[in-house]
């Protein structure tokens, strides 16, 4: 997916880090699988169906990374799913 975002001329990072910190302190990472044009998360997946801990994931990824937008995707079935999910 990143290879053709990149061909279509989009700035793509991919396994982009973002830390996780609480009350000032730094507690972890979270890694996104790809940032589009420094703008939206894109998490990929290859699962039956979504489960709310992958809605939950994303969002935790827009608090950390301060963006507003993720792209939760999924590769499992014939047809893909997707859904878009928004911080704030």
């Amino acid at each position: 997916m990143a290879e053709e975002l990149k061909l279509r001329g989009l700035n793509v990072r991919q396994q982009a880090v973002y830390s996780v910190r609480y009350k000032g302190k730094s507690v972890g990472d979270y890694v996104a699988d790809l940032v589009v044009a420094d703008r939206i998360i894109v998490e990929l997946k290859c699962v039956d169906r979504f489960a709310p801990e992958h809605t939950a994931r994303c969002l935790n990824y827009l608090k950390a990374s301060g963006l507003r937008i993720a792209l939760l995707i999924n590769f499992q079935n014939p047809k893909i799913e997707w859904k878009r999910i928004i911080n704030g």
